[in-house]
């Protein structure tokens, strides 16, 4: 089978698996600092929050596409198997809670009754509001963030072992795809 140009090869991530991480990375650390300044900027932080969510709605979504589609690269050679392991853990964790949040975020602004702000289009919520449905999607979509959030920290921490303890170019495979194999 044909493999798309820039996708995942010889042990590394493609330049679409690259693109996907950094762009995610960038919306998932807004969207984070949007919805956390909610409780103390208000509407304005709300609306901000649900219009980024919404552009980056599809985006979050072709990231755990790819990378269900994909699969994780094998365990690079000077890796070590626990760090491996407990890397790719954390990555499908990530993406197990962004797809909480892009499930569980319209459903909390739709079932609140208030509905969603996207730019300077209103669209409506349940009238009456759904108050059971509110309350477990806005319970998820925070348990979601936490989760990201924690997740986050996990992975830069992970980072910053590659990079200063192992030294062991790990990072490398997220920042340039490798080379191509000679064909055979």
């Amino acid at each position: 089978m044909q493999r798309l140009r820039g996708s995942d090869r010889d042990g590394g991530y493609g330049w679409i698996s690259i693109g996907l991480h950094w762009l995610t990375a960038a919306a998932i650390f807004a969207l984070l600092f949007a919805g956390d300044s909610i409780g103390v900027v208000g509407a304005d932080a709300r609306i901000f929050h649900t219009t980024l969510g919404s552009c980056a709605w599809l985006l979050l979504a072709a990231r755990i596409a790819w990378r269900l589609l994909e699969g994780h690269p094998p365990r690079a050679a000077n890796q070590g198997r626990f760090s491996f392991f407990a890397g790719m853990a954390v990555h499908y964790v990530l993406l197990a809670a962004i797809a909480l949040m892009l499930v569980s975020g319209p459903l909390a602004g739709w079932a609140s009754g208030g509905g969603l702000d996207v730019f300077s289009l209103h669209i409506a919520g349940a009238q009456p509001a759904l108050s059971g449905p509110y309350a477990v999607a806005r319970a998820l979509h925070i348990a979601g963030a936490t989760l990201l959030a924690i997740g986050t920290a996990l992975h830069v921490a992970g980072v910053l072992k590659h990079m200063f303890v192992d030294r062991d170019g790990t990072l490398d495979r997220i920042m340039v795809p490798p080379e191509r194999a000679p064909p055979a």
